[in-house]
């Protein structure tokens, strides 16, 4: 069977003129694409709401556990598994130990505090056949030494940290916190 060359011209044109509407297609759609997938930022709401939630319990934990040495909010915001690594402190396994961790910063020469740095949080979702199970919360943090004599607070260190969150039976527990890229302040 011999293909007359009209028809040959029309099936490359249809060809072509597709493959250009896909392009076309492809590149709108690549507007609201990260990495191949839809940005969650179209979920304005849901994702709102979620990071209003976390940065406020992410300000509650650091607060009352790291500034204030209240370490009862960590029986209530950690799951029982919870891991902590910290790149210049190793690791712990447990709630106990971590809570333990938490409990020794008051035993330095110095009262520490931790202090956010603004606008450095960031809240990705997460979740499995549309249902939302966990989010990543991300931040940057600095830390200060106020010693017992007049000598005023000062900057000891800065640092990177993410926290994954999880629901569990509907409430937000802190399941694996990472610590890193600490920096001493450049004299």
């Amino acid at each position: 069977m011999q293909l007359k060359p009209t028809f040959i011209l029309l099936g490359l044109s249809i060809l072509f003129t597709n493959c250009k509407q896909q392009d076309e297609v492809h590149v709108e759609a690549s507007d609201n694409q990260v990495h191949g997938r839809l940005e969650i930022s179209n979920h304005n709401s849901e994702k709102g709401e979620l990071f209003n939630l976390l940065k406020e319990k992410d300000s509650l934990m650091f607060e009352l556990s790291y500034n204030q040495l209240d370490t009862s909010i960590l029986e209530e915001l950690a799951t029982d598994d919870i891991e902590f690594y910290h790149d210049q402190g190793g690791a712990t396994y447990t709630k106990e130990d971590f809570i333990n961790g938490m409990k020794s910063l008051g035993n330095l020469s110095y009262k520490a505090r931790r202090e956010l740095v603004q606008g450095s949080i960031e809240v990705f979702p997460m979740h499995k056949n549309g249902e939302l199970y966990a989010a990543i919360l991300k931040g940057e943090h600095a830390f200060y030494a106020k010693e017992p004599n007049e000598k005023p607070e000062y900057l000891t260190s800065t640092a990177k940290y993410s926290i994954l969150w999880i629901l569990v039976d509907g409430e937000w527990k802190m399941s694996r916190i990472y610590s890193y890229d600490h920096q001493s302040p450049s004299n």
